[in-house]
């Protein structure tokens, strides 16, 4: 009797037999993501060097097998849900923390991967369309981060008492400045404006959503129609949670097709997952070529899927911060504020290495 009580206590079971609270909200979402990454982890470890096709880890773990791989996820979420204690789901929240920065940090140099390929993309054009869509979409860009900053001053810095937010905003502008400066200065010999703008955009866009991500309560943030509908909260915490699941989801696919190492993104990345989706439809028609490289990294691909699961755990609660009776929407709260503005800090420093290193090292290739 003592073992069962000791299972049914690091089961979440409770004396009347329901689950527990540690089934739910916080931890819950620490155990599912637990699962999910553990899932992903293994993946990746075991597909480490799959250079070609007709190795048998091509079929066997990554494009076949979906109903065993299938299974596998769901019996390590039981197990994970079953027996796994408070105290370790709190180790994972911490370990959690260091590999959601670490996805940030791949978004962001994919991003800034994205704005370089692009510029060069348009400016090796022969039409004179080309050049004529890259200052259109440079002006567009900075025009875009010019009024975002307007209206971060009007709705989120109305007074002289939100030092924070006029401090947060400023620090930004100021950044951005300084980038676009540096960009157009000879020495940096990777400047272009069209990245520069991109960058821009996005440093823009992270400071308005770390912004936003105030908490409902704080003085210098505006309230919104929900805020004053107690009864629109949920439904909209839930449209909120389903945006933000599929927005990462769609980062990690982007993330997971690029060949990170090259920083090269696979053109043919989605008919290469349509023909794993169908793997046993292929089976029965004959496999037409099953030999040849592979067209992306599969262990990073698992890997990148591993961070944005715990990329995921994060968002929903609040960095680990929320509380039980916490009724702020997902991405909400002064975690989130300072992570993303980090971010913001995180993507100039890269973006200006890449533009002084080359100036700095100039035997190395970059």
């Amino acid at each position: 009797m003592r073992t069962i009580k000791t299972c049914d206590a690091r089961a979440g079971i409770g004396a009347n037999g329901r689950a527990s609270a540690a089934w739910f909200k916080t931890q819950a979402v620490y155990r599912a993501s637990c699962a999910t990454s553990t899932f992903f982890f293994a993946m990746s470890a075991a597909l480490i060097g799959t250079k070609d096709r007709s190795d048998f880890r091509d079929k066997a773990l990554h494009r076949g097998n979906w109903t065993l791989k299938a299974l596998a996820f769901v019996a390590l979420h039981a197990v994970v849900f079953a027996w796994a204690t408070d105290e370790g789901m709190e180790a994972y929240a911490a370990a959690a923390r260091l590999g959601s920065g670490l996805f940030l940090v791949i978004q962001m140099i994919i991003v800034l991967d994205f704005a370089f390929a692009w510029n060069e993309s348009w400016a090796s054009g022969e039409h004179w369309g080309w050049i004529a869509g890259l200052l259109a979409s440079t002006l567009a860009m900075y025009a875009t981060s010019v009024a975002l900053f307007v209206e971060m001053y009007e709705s989120y810095a109305p007074n002289r008492e939100c030092h924070r937010n006029i401090a947060m905003i400023t620090c930004t502008v100021v950044l951005c400045v300084v980038l676009t400066v540096v960009t157009l200065h000879p020495a940096a010999r990777e400047g272009c404006l069209l990245p520069s703008a991109a960058v821009t955009l996005y440093c823009a866009y992270l400071c308005y959503s770390a912004l936003t991500s105030e908490p409902s309560t704080y003085a210098c943030r505006p309230r919104s129609f929900i805020d004053a509908n107690e009864e629109l909260k949920k439904p909209a915490n839930l449209v909120t949670t389903a945006f933000t699941l599929v927005s990462v989801v769609y980062a990690a696919m982007r993330a997971g097709e690029s060949n990170f190492w090259d920083m090269e993104v696979d053109e043919s990345f989605q008919s290469e997952l349509r023909e794993a989706l169908n793997d046993g439809d292929e089976e029965e028609a004959g496999e037409g070529d099953a030999s040849g490289p592979v067209k992306y990294n599969y262990s990073f691909f698992h890997l990148i899927f591993a961070l944005a699961a715990m990329y995921t755990s994060m968002l929903l609660t609040g960095w680990g911060t929320r509380h039980e009776d916490d009724t702020e929407a997902v991405g909400s709260g002064w975690a989130s504020v300072w992570v993303k503005f980090f971010s913001v800090w995180a993507t100039g420093a890269i973006y200006l290495w890449c533009l002084i290193a080359p100036a700095l090292f100039p035997d190395r290739e970059f």
